[in-house]
C-alpha cells in the first residue's frame, strides 16, 4: 500500500487499532493474543541484544513505549498518522525522558546506525516492497524485528475485509524470510512462529563480504 494511503487508512481507523491493546485478557480470548505474543517477543529480542536505542516504526498508539522504556531503552516512535501520534504522544509522556515520537513513515527513515534495534510489528502487512523497509530499517539499525501474517484462512478473511476498504494485506512464509533479508543486506537471526497468525522475525545485517 502507497504510504498516503496507508496515513489515511489508519488515520480513520486509529481508535480501533489503539483499542486492539487495551486489555490483554479480553484480546486474548477475541483470538487477538499474537498481538501480545509479537510485543513481548519484541521486547525480549531488545533485551536480549542490550538496546539503547530502538526505532519503532508505525508505532500507532504507542503499546510498545512502556514495556521498553521500563527497561531503560529509549524508544522513537514514527507514525504517519496524525491520530496515531496523538495518542502515542499521551503513552510517551509518561517517560518524557525515554520516548519521543514523530509523525512520519518509514519511507523518510534515512538515519544510518542511529539505533540498536529497528522493530515494526503490524507493518510489512500492508506494505508492498517489504525489501525497500527493510533496507530502511537496518541501515537505521544492526538488528531489525518485524511481524509477519502468514497465508492460511486468518489471513484470506482480512484480505477480503480490508479489500473491501480498499486495503490490500500481504502474507509472508517463514521459507520467503532468506529471500527477504538478503535483498535487503540483512540474514535471518530468528524465526519465532505466532501460530495461525504468521511470525516475528528476527533480522540482523549480513557480514560484509572478504
Amino acid at each position: 500500500m502507497p504510504e498516503r494511503e496507508f496515513q489515511t487508512y489508519f488515520q480513520r481507523r486509529a481508535g480501533r487499532f489503539a483499542a486492539f491493546y487495551s486489555s490483554e485478557p479480553v484480546a486474548r480470548v477475541l483470538g487477538r493474543g499474537p498481538l501480545f505474543d509479537r510485543l513481548e517477543q519484541a521486547v525480549d529480542t531488545a533485551r536480549s541484544l542490550e538496546a539503547t536505542r530502538v526505532l519503532d516504526v508505525g508505532c500507532g498508539s504507542g503499546p510498545l513505549f512502556a514495556p521498553l522504556a521500563a527497561q531503560g531503552i529509549h524508544v522513537t516512535g514514527i507514525d504517519p498518522a496524525e491520530a496515531m501520534v496523538a495518542m502515542a504522544r499521551e503513552q510517551a509522556a509518561v517517560f518524557p525522558s525515554l520516548i519521543e515520537v514523530e509523525q512520519r513513515g518509514w519511507e523518510s527513515i534515512e538515519e544510518v546506525d542511529a539505533y540498536d534495534l529497528a522493530v515494526a510489528l503490524g507493518v510489512f502487512d500492508y506494505v508492498d516492497d517489504p525489501v525497500a523497509l527493510l533496507t530502511r530499517m537496518g541501515r537505521a539499525a544492526p538488528h531489525v524485528v518485524g511481524s509477519f501474517p502468514a497465508p492460511g484462512l486468518r489471513l484470506l478473511l482480512r484480505k477480503v475485509r480490508y479489500g473491501a476498504r480498499g486495503v490490500g494485506v500481504h502474507g509472508y512464509r517463514a521459507s520467503g524470510f532468506d529471500a527477504l533479508a538478503s535483498g535487503a543486506g540483512l540474514e535471518v537471526a530468528d524465526i519465532h512462529p505466532l501460530g495461525r497468525a504468521g511470525f516475528v522475525t528476527h533480522f540482523r545485517r549480513a557480514p560484509a563480504a572478504p
